[in-house]
């Protein structure tokens, strides 16, 4: 694997362009590391977002950047290339049926008891934090003994956004009034910081979802939504049995709307829209 050194390096004019071959090792470094797959038509979205890095860096072409970040020695920057590459739009209450879905068939079955949730693809944390905010108001008709939330993502720099639980008002649109007052504090400048009684209820930590899972599994709920749609077939599929075999039996796998179970899984079986129960 070629070796680069930074002395040899010059930063970026605004004429380099990312060639043909520069975008078709992009896309297969992506595939392979973590089963994105960028489709063709992206090439000037990896261009722009490539070019902040390579300037930084002072790189001065697109496939010395590659060779670079290919080096052994070079994994914190080749995470960075992820980070630029994946896509984290989020916000609270997103796809809010599935939230209500879980306030009237899930949380129910709950009294006194424990429950596990993962939170796969977490961004920057307003999914898992949603979760605590709804399992926090339910407690008071179902009270449950404790539920723990696993929230993962593959971007260090959303993941230390979601650590932080700082968010600016713009990010608190969805936020009814009376749950922002009760769950989040002003901390000045427009930010809000979640409360420790929700903070404490989750988990943070990276996680490739195409690699292994140092996970112990039997959860009751795993939230994966909106992140499949960057998976081919098999990816989706092979990952999909993943949840499965983390889901003890009668758990619940929530997807995005774009997104399903195949018709040949039979270990599920479709309960609401992107909604589906372990057999």
């Amino acid at each position: 694997m070629k070796t680069i050194s930074h002395t040899s390096l010059s930063s970026p004019s605004s004429s380099v362009k990312l060639k043909p071959a520069d975008f078709r090792r992009v896309k297969e470094l992506l595939y392979e590391y973590c089963g994105i797959f960028l489709q063709d038509g992206k090439e000037a979205l990896v261009q722009s977002r490539l070019i902040k890095r390579m300037r930084k860096l002072g790189i001065g072409s697109f496939s010395e950047y590659l060779d670079f970040i290919e080096n052994p020695d070079s994994t914190a920057e080749f995470l960075s290339f992820v980070d630029v590459l994946t896509t984290n739009k989020t916000h609270f209450f997103r796809e809010a049926q599935h939230f209500e879905y879980i306030k009237k068939h899930i949380i129910p079955t709950m009294a006194g008891r424990e429950a596990k949730w993962w939170s796969a693809g977490c961004s920057t944390g307003e999914e898992p934090v949603t979760t605590a905010m709804i399992l926090q108001e339910a407690r008071r008709t179902t009270p449950w003994s404790s539920v723990k939330i696993l929230a993962t993502d593959i971007s260090t720099e959303v993941l230390k956004v979601a650590q932080n639980g700082v968010y600016p008002s713009t990010r608190m649109m969805d936020v009814p009034g009376s749950i922002r007052r009760k769950y989040f504090e002003s901390i000045g400048n427009d930010q809000f910081k979640v409360k420790r009684n929700i903070g404490e209820m989750i988990t943070y930590g990276r996680l490739n979802l195409t690699q292994d899972w140092p996970l112990k599994g039997n959860f009751d709920v795993i939230m994966c939504r909106n992140v499949m749609i960057y998976f081919n077939r098999k990816t989706q599929q092979e990952v999909v049995q993943k949840f499965y075999d983390q889901l003890h039996p009668g758990g619940f796998l929530f997807l995005g709307h774009s997104e399903s179970v195949s018709s040949n899984n039979k270990g599920f079986k479709n309960l609401a829209p992107a909604v589906y129960q372990k057999i």
